[in-house]
């Protein structure tokens, strides 16, 4: 534009502006000004990435691997720093910052360190150690991380708790209905055998209970365990002890009544059949081991 031109387009622009100020009315459209400025945002940001210059200030290099110069870096980190502080002091959650935004954050920054030191052949938690041999921890950070594991599982088992998450159970269980299910879907009985197996010739090696690990003299199992092992197992153990029957036969026809479950029963049968107790016979069915285990 000419001079005269863009004299006479900037006296218009303030007139329009008095008059829209005096009105209470804002100078330019909010939508089509919030748009504009983040265009212009864009192309700025574009333009000062391509001279690999701060994206903030315009004025200094970009650091290393990021997009802002030091100096904008640093009062950024302080400005976030005080945040943080004021939000702590007023008790909010992660500072007053988004919680699932954090914690999304924080997960990813955790699988990063992880693969690094799963990479570099060091123990997944601590960082300092070589781990197991099969394992991704150190032996130092799984002992104690099985520590920590029994007790809470000792805890919740007194409290009555499940030991996978801490609901309520029912009838004594050590987990929860959810918590069952959904270990029963991710077990891997290939991977649990094979501990066991290991565990198992650990335990025998060292002449302990392949049960409960206590010493067991050279057997591989101690009393105690044996004993539980024998009575939980399959094995024959006499005769059973089944609830006696009775059935009222009459003499005269051959004609059976019951079985009936008690005396009362027989009494009640005789009473309604209208049975002379001369003229019937009364067989009992009763275990041969009844006799034997009469405090059961």
């Amino acid at each position: 534009m000419c001079e005269p031109c863009a004299a006479k387009r900037n006296a218009a622009s303030r007139t329009r502006d008095a008059r829209l100020r005096a009105e209470g009315k804002p100078r330019r459209d909010p939508v089509r000004a919030a748009e504009y400025e983040r265009e212009r945002s864009r192309r700025e940001r574009a333009a000062r990435l391509a001279e690999d210059t701060c994206t903030r200030c315009g004025k200094r290099p970009a650091a290393d691997g990021r997009s802002s110069c030091e100096s904008c870096l640093e009062k950024r980190r302080a400005a976030d720093r005080a945040k943080y502080a004021a939000g702590k002091a007023a008790g909010l959650k992660y500072g007053g910052a988004d919680a699932e935004a954090k914690r999304r954050a924080g997960r990813a920054k955790s699988k990063r360190r992880q693969k690094e030191r799963q990479e570099a052949g060091l123990c997944i938690r601590c960082g300092k150690h070589p781990p197991v041999e099969g394992g991704t921890t150190c032996r130092p950070c799984r002992d104690k991380r099985q520590a920590a594991e029994r007790r809470q599982y000792a805890e919740r088992r007194a409290a009555g708790c499940c030991t996978r998450c801490g609901g309520p159970v029912h009838d004594g269980l050590s987990r929860c209905v959810p918590c069952a299910v959904i270990e029963e879907a991710s077990r891997n009985p290939e991977r649990k055998n094979a501990r066991s197996r290991k565990l198992y010739a650990e335990r025998r090696a060292r002449r302990l209970c392949t049960s409960c690990g206590a010493p067991s003299q050279g057997a591989s199992r101690c009393a105690p365990c044996a004993e539980k092992s024998y009575h939980g197992s399959a094995h024959f153990k006499g005769i059973p002890v089944w609830d006696p029957t009775w059935t009222v036969i009459e003499l005269d026809t051959g004609r059976e009544h019951g079985p009936f479950d008690s005396e009362a029963d027989v009494a009640l049968c005789l009473a309604f059949e209208k049975l002379d107790r001369g003229r019937v016979e009364i067989v009992t069915d009763a275990s041969p081991m009844a006799r034997y285990a009469a405090w059961t």
